[in-house]
């Protein structure tokens, strides 16, 4: 078979994988919420993280990054700089779309599988899955979200941290 590849032999399509964790800890309602894809899910607990710690919006983005040959989002935004201090996951996603746009690519579509003992996550999945294809700037029906406990077996599924683990196959952009 012969591989369908473009300009300057970038191939027609590229996938790529990515994950992110943040423990969690009992929140008192004096440090940030816990939020996923840009949704909150939880007042009682919250990420230990240098950002916001939504690990669904830094899985994705390490996906998306690496799908087009650039490093990681720990490199691009490094928790040893204060100026990411408290950034929102969102934010993040962004400024990697932007990367991707800028190589040529779109997305074609996206999942992601979160583990997490608690908090329970099945009311909040539509939710996260709209934000989520906004933010990639594909149909909802492009995106697939799923939970996990894990049946307890990991530090996740116990309830002590949130993993997050995502795919995304992105296209040559028309006219490339």
């Amino acid at each position: 078979m012969q591989k369908q590849r473009g300009r300057a032999g970038r191939p027609a399509y590229l996938i790529g994988n990515g994950s992110d964790d943040h423990r969690i800890e009992p929140n008192d309602g004096s440090r940030k919420p816990l939020k996923l894809a840009g949704v909150v899910v939880s007042d009682g607990y919250t990420p230990v993280a240098h950002s916001d710690g939504d690990v669904v919006y830094h899985a994705l983005a390490n996906a998306l990054l690496l799908a087009i040959g650039e490093r990681d989002i720990g490199f691009h935004f490094p928790d040893t700089d204060p100026d990411y201090e408290g950034i929102e996951g969102g934010r993040l996603l962004g400024f990697v779309m932007g990367k991707v746009r800028e190589a040529g690519y779109a997305v074609s579509n996206a999942t992601v599988m979160i583990t997490a003992g608690r908090p329970r996550l099945s009311g909040h999945i539509d939710r996260m899955r709209k934000n989520v294809a906004t933010a990639l700037g594909v149909d909802e029906g492009s995106v697939g979200i799923g939970a996990t406990t894990g049946e307890g077996l990991s530090e996740h599924g116990k309830g002590r941290g949130i993993n997050a683990a995502a795919n995304v196959m992105l296209r040559r952009s028309e006219g490339e």
